[in-house]
This record gives C-alpha cells, structure tokens and sequence, in this order.
C-alpha cells in the first residue's frame, strides 16, 4: 500500500496533518464528497424555508448550523488531502435530494438524512485513518448524529426514535 506524506505544515490553521496511506485517502475522499452533497443539500434545505417565515424558522436555524458544519467539514477534508498530496474529489454541478424541501417537514427530513448520511461516511472512514485526520472524521461522526437527532426532534419525531444506530449495527 502506498504512503501518502502531508506536508510539514498544515494547509490551514488547525487542519489535522498526517501520513495518510491508500485506503486513508480512499477514505476520507469519500466522506468528502458525501459532504459535497450535503453542503448542496443543506443550502437547498433553507433555501426552501426562507420563504415560510415564523413557521420555518427552527428549521432554518438547523439547516444554517448544518450548512455551516458541513462546509467546515468539507474544507478542512480538502486540507487534510492537498497535505498529503492527494487530489481532493470535486463537488458535481448539483445532486439529487432524497427528499424535496418543500416544506418544514419535509426540510427537517432531508437535514437529518444528510447527516445520517455523513455519520454513515464518517462511521466507515474511521477504521482507516489515525492521529489527528481520525480525532477529525470521530467528531465529524458525533456531531452529524447529534445535528440528525435534532432535526428529527424539531419535526415532531418522539425522543425514543430520534436516534437511528451506528451504522453497522444491528
């Protein structure tokens, strides 16, 4: 397996820097681009609730905060792997929702699908990278249930179920 070196300095304050092999890069270059389509799909979420005013607003408040932490995400992903020399995968012009934001359910729904599909990404990655790139997709992980378990809550799902398992899990 190929041993892929960051560089010596990290690519942006606080990126995590590593030696990053093969199935590390594999990795995190998949997470990356589940967080394209989660930047695109959070946007698209308060896009759609901007116009539903009071009725919308805890849900624009989620889809803000998701659309903010999924950018984080994304660009320092794209730290950690111009560092280790590796070529980040591009985000596609637009991507398919798994569900239309076509109203506050509806947006709560595709915020919390977004990240469980983050938490799935971050799940798999974790058993191929270490040091700081791993503390990185860990908190990513935990963070993504927690913003899932949120939306779910916020649209009326009851305590007991808000919270789906670890991928992998049965």
């Amino acid at each position: 397996m190929a041993t892929i070196r960051t560089a010596t300095a990290p690519a942006a304050a606080g990126s995590p820097t590593a030696t990053l092999n093969a199935r590390a890069v594999a990795a995190l270059s998949a997470l990356l681009a589940v967080e394209h389509a989660a930047v695109y799909g959070a946007a698209s979420a308060g896009g759609a609730l901007a116009p539903l005013g009071a009725a919308g607003r805890d849900a624009r408040g989620l889809a803000a905060t998701a659309y903010t932490a999924h950018r984080q995400l994304r660009d320092a992903l794209i730290a950690v792997l111009l560092g280790a020399d590796a070529r980040p995968p591009a985000a596609q012009p637009a991507y398919t929702l798994p569900v239309s934001p076509a109203s506050v359910p509806a947006a709560l729904t595709l915020l919390a699908e977004l990240d469980d599909r983050t938490a799935a990404s971050a799940y798999d990655a974790v058993g191929a990278v270490t040091g700081p790139a791993r503390e990185l997709v860990v908190d990513a992980l935990a963070q993504a249930a927690l913003r899932a378990q949120r939306a779910r809550l916020t649209g009326g799902v009851a305590p007991a179920t808000a919270v789906k398992e670890l991928p992998g899990r049965v």
